[in-house]
């Protein structure tokens, strides 16, 4: 709970700081997906983490002002 609650803190400060969060979010995915540096999982928890993103972002947006 406390890293949902993390990672919608970080999209809603993307958001009232005028970023592209959908290009973040784009990126964040591409980074799980790849074998990047910041990817620290194998499967099934990458499914996991891109879940978490996609679910963290709907959150996100209904909690918009």
């Amino acid at each position: 709970m406390a890293l949902e609650q993390a990672l919608i803190a970080v999209l809603g400060a993307a958001e009232s700081k005028g970023l592209n969060v959908k290009d973040l979010l784009g990126h964040a995915s591409a980074l799980v997906l790849g074998h990047s540096p910041y990817r620290i999982v194998d499967d099934p928890y990458v499914d996991m983490a891109l879940k978490a993103i996609i679910d963290a972002h709907a959150k996100a947006l209904t909690l918009k002002p």
